[in-house]
Order: C-alpha cells, then sequence, then structure tokens
C-alpha cells in the first residue's frame, strides 16, 4: 500500500493517525467542540499517553452546521477552524442521508456540488470526504477540482445493514482509487465477530501488498457499532491510514473517546 502526502503528513506511512469529527449545529457549539479538541489533545499529552500527536486531522461535519448553505458564513467558520487547527489537517464531510448523515430538511442536499465547491476554494481545508455512491460523473468531477486545489480527497462508502463479502469490499476499494481516491474510506456493519475479522484481514492484506485487488492509496477500514470497536484500534495498527475518535459526542456508532483510543495506540 502507498501513501499520500497532505500538507506536512504523510498518510498511510505505518503511523496510526488520530481524526476528531466536530458536529455543531451554530458557529458557537462548532467553535466549542473544536475548542475542547484542542484542550483535550493537549491534556493527554501531558499526561504522557500518546508520544504520537494526539490528534491529527479533524473532521468538520457540515451536514450538521445550520448555514451551511451560506457561503460566507461557511467560509467565514472554516477561517476560525483553521485558525484554532494550524498544525492539523482539516477534513471537510457534508455526509448524506442515504450514508448515515443528519436529517436535513432543507436545501442542503441539492446544493450539494455548491457546497463542497465552497469549501475547497476557501483554502481552509486540506482533505474532502467524496461519497462513491454520489454517482461516478460526480464523483471524479469533484475529485478532479480537489486536485487541481491541492486537496486530497477521503473517497468513502458507508454501510449501516451488513458487511459485503470480501470481494466486494476489495472491488470497491478499486473502483474508489480508480475515479481518483487518495484515502479509501469503508465503514462497515458487523452482525458477528468474523465480519470484524475480515475487515482486519483486509486492512492487513491491503496493507502487506497481497488483496486481490492491487489498491495503491492508504485505506481506512471500520468495522461500526460496539461489536466492531476492536477494527479502530487494531485496523489502525495493522495500517488503516487513520481512525475516528470523539470529544463530547460521537458521529458513528462504536467510536472511542480520544482518551481511550489514545491509550489504545500508545
Amino acid at each position: 500500500m502507498g501513501s499520500v502526502s497532505v500538507k506536512n503528513f504523510i498518510l498511510g506511512d505505518g503511523i496510526p493517525r488520530i481524526c476528531v469529527p466536530i458536529i455543531g449545529r451554530t458557529d458557537e457549539e462548532v467553535l466549542r467542540q473544536s475548542a475542547e479538541i484542542c484542550s483535550k489533545a493537549e491534556q493527554i499529552a501531558k499526561d504522557g499517553v500518546r508520544t504520537a500527536p494526539v490528534v491529527d486531522i479533524v473532521e468538520f461535519r457540515a451536514d450538521y452546521y445550520d448555514h451551511v448553505c451560506n457561503q460566507t458564513l461557511l467560509t467565514e467558520l472554516l477561517q476560525k477552524l483553521r485558525e484554532q487547527h494550524k498544525d492539523r489537517l482539516i477534513l471537510f464531510t457534508f455526509r448524506t442521508e442515504e450514508e448515515g448523515g443528519e436529517l436535513r430538511h432543507d436545501r442542503a442536499g441539492s446544493m450539494l456540488d455548491d457546497i463542497c465547491s465552497w469549501a475547497m476554494v476557501s483554502g481552509y481545508i486540506d482533505l474532502l470526504d467524496v461519497e462513491i455512491l454520489s454517482g461516478n460523473y460526480r464523483v471524479v468531477r469533484t475529485a478532479t477540482k480537489a486536485r487541481d486545489l491541492g486537496i486530497g480527497v477521503v473517497m468513502s462508502y458507508h454501510n449501516f445493514e451488513e458487511t459485503p463479502h470480501n470481494n466486494d469490499l476489495e472491488n470497491i476499494l478499486w473502483d474508489m482509487e480508480q475515479l481518483g481516491g487518495d484515502i479509501l474510506k469503508i465503514a462497515v456493519t458487523p452482525r458477528k465477530q468474523l465480519d470484524v475479522d475480515r475487515v482486519l484481514d483486509i486492512t492487513e492484506a491491503i496493507t502487506k501488498g497481497q488483496a486481490k485487488v492491487p489498491v495503491t492509496k492508504p485505506v481506512v477500514l471500520i468495522s461500526m457499532t460496539d461489536m466492531g470497536v476492536r477494527s479502530r484500534t487494531d485496523g489502525a495498527k495493522m495500517g488503516s491510514a487513520f481512525t475516528f475518535a470523539y470529544v463530547g459526542s460521537g458521529s458513528a456508532p462504536g467510536q472511542l473517546s480520544l482518551e481511550e483510543l489514545a491509550k489504545a495506540l500508545g
């Protein structure tokens, strides 16, 4: 598996990175959560729990933000997040309802292309989440624009019903790479522990170059819910480019707190 350079980071270099989501609805909530992440990371570092940087990536979940359809307000908020996280990567994510995003009753869904474009041209983000199921044309167009602007693409797929067959998961990763993904992210739901084992086995196979399909980009493979918690720690140790933790409240089932994950990764 190869690596990808984004800003001053190399993702997929064997160092397990930690990403923490921000899910506030208002500017005040977003900035308060952002400050809490900084404070908690600083405290964990002081306690000597983790020698590597505690938080490498913050994910702004724009699907929660009330003013996401206002370019001016969105850009101003991203600027403030950039000021708080100068030495971290900022991942911009608008998760659709179909893939577990926040339920919305306004025009945000129909403005997804505009919203992602505003985030990219703002100059304040480093990574952009692109859902592979949003359609090949949209995926390629967005990935191409991101690449032109020097922004890394986290190509994502979420399944809240099951864990597809190994061949299907590997084929999804292959499609992600062909469509322009820089980091390939899959989050699935286990029905039994064997499903969690399969996710970890695929992570290890890709990391060692032993997968059936020639995936060369960094991957992030997650088995969700409490049953899949070990995929968030063991997967990172086996080669997942990064894994998710929460400060305050989580954005997906089975996430560990930042302190718990930092202790597990060491």
